[in-house]
């Protein structure tokens, strides 16, 4: 109604309801010629054609796919002719036209919808590749799409067409990993250990964590060989116990033959995360990042860095009342009821805790405190 109201030049004038005595009779009473401007006759001409993003050729192209088109003639005749009142009077090819009916024209044999060209069966294949030729992606491409073609399901076949395009999936993100699995909780203090190289400041270090407490060791290592690695990790075994299970990378100090040979006399597990996923040994991974922004701390503060790891084994864990080195210190089971793991292969005075001593029967003789306190300490 208000396109058609276009056309006209109208003044607008209240007047009261009593004084218009001759308001049917005028509107009777038209004149038998008009004068139109410029204006109105271009809003009664409008061309949808001409604001289409397409090249002529292109439009010359669907022109010709439409004459051919038994569907979008049919739709044709409907717009010129007039659309049946009911959807199922229409044949069912056609039918998905009536609920939008009022957005279609077809100025110069084009079937529009709205400002869009309806696009031909035998063209949507050529239009789905001149409209993905720049690897847009997705969202990009259904954009572009929607501002000058339609045609039904074009939003789907986009989408398969560009989920199946090997220069879009080549560069796309990596997929989300998977979720990790929780490691089984320790049953007592170094009875699970993760272990894992780092450097600092041009200097190779080995750090070694237990997975029950928290704690972690830092050794400085002259070079990263399979011996070199072994020799520290035997001092702590022999200071700590010798655990049940050992996590690491498949590092070539991990992965060499000394490093099975040493995993098979003591009796230990050797487990490696998994391959390019260092965050299956996540525990040694987050003591590397506490003890490097403790190291880079104490440095730049110019302290010594062990005062700086005693703290923090004496700071309560975050979402846990005790300390590491408090943690360290809870009884624990005994190391011989472990299947498969005796009393007599892990040494008669095996020290399952920090500060514990026990018997060959494995009872707790004597307790000591380890926790420091010094002047300056919270």
């Amino acid at each position: 109604m208000l396109l058609r109201l276009q056309q006209y030049d109208i003044s607008v004038t209240y007047v009261p309801g009593r004084d218009m005595l001759l308001a049917d009779t005028l509107s009777r009473a038209y004149l038998p010629e008009s004068t139109r401007g410029e204006s109105e006759t271009d809003i009664e001409t409008v061309n949808m054609v001409g604001y289409l993003p397409i090249s002529a050729e292109r439009l010359s192209a669907i022109r010709a796919a439409t004459t051919d088109d038994t569907k979008l003639q049919s739709v044709a005749n409907r717009i010129l002719s007039g659309w049946p009142k009911r959807k199922q009077d229409l044949p069912s090819d056609i039918r998905h036209y009536h609920t939008f009916q009022d957005e279609l024209s077809f100025p110069d044999d084009i079937v529009f919808r709205g400002d869009r060209a309806v696009i031909p069966d035998a063209l949507r294949v050529d239009i789905t590749h001149r409209i993905h030729s720049s690897h847009l992606g997705v969202e990009g491409c259904l954009r572009r799409a929607r501002e000058c073609v339609y045609w039904l399901g074009m939003n789907e076949e986009i989408k398969t067409f560009i989920s199946k395009c090997d220069i879009c999936r080549s560069v796309d993100p990596k997929q989300q990993r998977e979720t990790l699995h929780p490691h089984d909780m320790a049953s007592r203090p170094w009875a699970k250990v993760g272990t894992d190289l780092f450097s600092f400041h041009n200097k190779d270090y080995l750090i070694t964590v237990d997975y029950y407490s928290n704690i972690w060791e830092v050794d400085y290592l002259p070079d990263t060989k399979s011996n070199t690695v072994i020799k520290k990790l035997k001092a702590h075994f022999a200071r700590q116990g010798i655990p049940y299970i050992v996590i690491l990378d498949n590092g070539p100090q991990y992965a060499s033959l000394e490093f099975q040979h040493f995993s098979r006399k003591w009796d230990f597990e050797h487990r490696t995360s998994s391959p390019g996923y260092p965050q299956s040994n996540g525990k040694a991974e987050s003591a590397v990042k506490t003890a490097k922004r403790l190291m880079l701390k104490a440095a730049a503060a110019r302290q010594d860095p062990y005062l700086a790891m005693l703290d923090h084994r004496n700071t309560q864990s975050q979402g846990l009342v005790t300390s590491p080195a408090e943690t360290s210190e809870q009884e624990d089971q005994d190391p011989a009821s472990h299947e498969g793991h005796s009393a007599e292969a892990r040494g008669n005075t095996q020290r399952t805790g920090t500060g514990k001593q026990q018997t060959e029967t494995g009872k707790v003789l004597q307790q000591k405190t380890w926790t420091l306190w010094r002047e300056g300490t919270m």
